[in-house]
């Protein structure tokens, strides 16, 4: 059961609006929103990405990777279900990094090897946080395209998804914004980012 929200469906139109290509899915059997401890882990968690999922069952969490069609899958999987669900969702298009949350490392660490799409078994949620930051950043730096255009070559013949970048651009740029317009920037912001005061 997916514990952090009420109902997969009812978010995931919010997670489609902030337009983040990585959902980061946590499983741990001991999830509990009202540990103290569980929070503090969500709120580390949050300041690395906004698309956090919790779930407590193996198979809802299946069910719900299984939805998600365009964008990558990040995983924190804890020691008591890590090598259940590695066995079912390595093999899935959607899953790009799997880590391993546990207290004995060296338990964990021989079986982990034989999956590639395990990047570490963490023993604390700072590690995962600094891996996970790492993994981001280069999943968003391949993310970028980049245009080179040669001098001679006139901008009609461009690709036009170049073309369209730049006149988006160019539009941008050209609009007078009024108070009005930020104050609506704004409040769309406070509410896309409700539950992480961090980016806020």
């Amino acid at each position: 059961m997916a514990t952090s929200q009420s109902s997969v469906t009812s978010n995931q139109r919010i997670y489609m609006e902030r337009m983040e290509n990585v959902f980061l899915i946590w499983l741990n059997n001991n999830i509990n929103e009202n540990n103290a401890d569980c929070n503090n882990t969500i709120k580390q968690l949050k300041r690395v990405t906004n698309n956090i999922n919790t779930f407590t069952d193996g198979e809802e969490c299946i069910e719900f990777i299984q939805t998600i069609n365009n964008n990558k899958v990040y995983m924190i999987v804890s020691e008591s279900l890590g090598k259940y669900i590695v066995r079912h969702v390595h093999d899935m298009s959607q899953v790009d990094t799997i880590f391993i949350f546990c207290n004995n490392q060296e338990c964990h660490q021989q079986w982990a090897t034989e999956w590639p799409k395990i990047k570490g078994v963490f023993t604390d949620i700072i590690s995962i946080c600094e891996a996970l930051k790492q993994t981001t950043h280069q999943y968003e730096q391949n993310a970028i395209s980049i245009s080179f255009v040669a001098s001679n070559k006139t901008l009609d013949q461009l690709d036009p998804s170049f073309m369209y970048t730049q006149i988006l651009k160019e539009i941008l740029l050209t609009i007078d914004f009024q108070d009005k317009h930020i104050n609506q920037f704004i409040i769309y912001c406070r509410e896309a980012f409700v539950e992480n005061s961090y980016d806020l």
